[in-house]
C-alpha cells in the first residue's frame, strides 16, 4: 500500500532529471521559464545570459558583453520578445530576445548591486530592487534614463520584487514583506522577523512564500498577513536559495545549500520527497506553468530539467 501511495505522489512531482544544461563558466544564479514554458533563460557569474531549449538540451542564443559583473536576476516580458537583466554592476538592461541587442540601459538609480527585477502587468514599468535599500521604478515608454520613482522604505537590502495586478511585492533582509499598492499609494508591511532572500507568489496570487536564512520557508496570506505554514528540513544560512510552488499549488519546492531539492505538502507542511539534485547550493527553482516539470540552477555551474512524466 505504501509503495502505491509513493508512486502516486511522485507522479505529481518532477523527480526525474531528464537534461543537464551546461553553458556557463562558474555559478548559475538564476533560471526562468518563458511565458508558455517552451524555453528557459539562465544567468550566471560569468556575466552571460543564455536562452535554452531545455527539452532538447540546446543552447539557442547567448547574451553577453554588457554586464560588468554577475547576473543576479532576469525578467521575461509576457510576449517573450524582450527581457530585462540586473546584477552586480548596478545596471539594468533591456534586451531584444531575437537579435540579442540591448534596447535600453538604466544606470542612474542604484548605488549598490541590483538583486531583482520585475515588469508590471503591461510591461510599461520595470521595477528593480537593490542592496542600497531601495526599489526603483523605470518608465519603459519614455526616453528618460532616470527612475520615475525611488522608494526607500527599507532598512536593509531589498532582495526580491514581483508585481501582481497593481501591487508591487518586495522582500528585504530587514525581515519584512512589503506590498505597495500603486493605485492607492499605500504600503502594507508583514513582519517576518528573519532575513528573507527570495520570494514566490502562489499561482492564485493569494499567498506569498518567502525563503528565510534560518533554514525555514514561510507561507503568508496576502490579505490578512497571517502566516499559514512553515517548511523545514533544508539548509539555508549563507546563500540566496530558490523556492517556488508547483503550478497546482499542492506542493512547496525549495532548494538547499547542500544541493538537495525538497518538496513539502503545502497544507500539511511535511516533506513528501527530496532529490540529490546538485553538488553545491541550489540558487534558483523555476516551475513550468502547466506541466509537471521544473528547472533548477546551482552554484555548481549546471542547470537541470526535471520531469515527473
Amino acid at each position: 500500500m505504501s509503495s502505491r501511495k509513493s508512486k502516486k505522489r511522485t507522479a505529481r512531482i518532477p523527480y526525474k532529471c531528464v537534461n543537464t544544461l551546461k553553458g556557463h563558466k562558474g555559478a548559475v544564479t538564476v533560471v526562468k521559464f518563458n511565458t508558455d514554458g517552451k524555453y528557459c533563460m539562465t544567468g550566471g557569474k560569468d556575466k552571460k545570459i543564455v536562452l535554452w531549449n531545455p527539452y532538447e538540451g540546446n543552447e539557442i542564443k547567448s547574451y553577453s558583453g554588457y554586464h560588468g559583473y554577475e547576473i543576479l536576476d532576469i525578467a521575461i516580458r509576457m510576449d517573450n520578445a524582450q527581457f530585462a537583466s540586473v546584477g552586480g554592476d548596478r545596471v539594468a538592461f533591456l534586451w531584444d530576445v531575437k537579435t540579442g541587442a540591448t534596447i535600453r540601459r538604466f544606470k542612474n538609480g542604484h548605488e549598490r548591486r541590483i538583486n531583482a527585477c520585475a515588469y508590471n502587468s503591461d510591461a510599461t514599468v520595470l521595477f528593480t530592487a537593490s542592496d542600497d535599500q531601495s526599489m526603483c521604478a523605470w518608465d519603459l515608454r519614455s526616453r528618460n534614463f532616470k527612475p520615475i520613482q525611488k522608494i526607500t522604505h527599507f532598512k536593509d537590502s531589498v532582495t526580491a520584487v514581483t508585481v501582481c495586478d497593481e501591487v508591487v511585492v518586495t522582500t528585504s533582509a530587514d525581515g519584512c514583506i512589503r506590498y505597495f499598492d500603486v493605485r492607492m499609494g499605500e504600503v502594507t508591511i508583514d513582519h517576518v522577523g528573519e532575513v528573507i532572500t527570495t520570494m514566490a507568489l502562489s499561482n492564485d496570487s493569494q499567498c506569498c512564500l518567502v525563503a528565510c536564512m534560518d533554514s525555514t520557508l514561510r507561507l503568508f496570506d496576502r490579505a490578512s498577513g497571517e502566516m499559514l505554514n512553515s517548511y523545514k528540513g533544508h539548509k539555508h544560512q549563507a546563500y540566496r536559495i530558490g523556492s517556488c510552488l508547483t503550478n497546482d499549488d499542492a506542493f512547496v519546492v525549495g532548494g538547499s545549500e547542500d544541493g538537495k531539492i525538497y518538496f513539502w505538502s503545502l497544507v500539511e507542511g511535511n516533506i513528501v520527497h527530496k532529490i540529490d539534485a546538485h553538488y553545491r547550493a541550489v540558487s534558483c527553482v523555476a516551475y513550468h506553468p502547466k506541466a509537471v516539470c521544473m528547472v533548477t540552477s546551482s552554484a555548481d555551474g549546471s542547470v537541470k530539467l526535471w520531469s515527473g512524466e
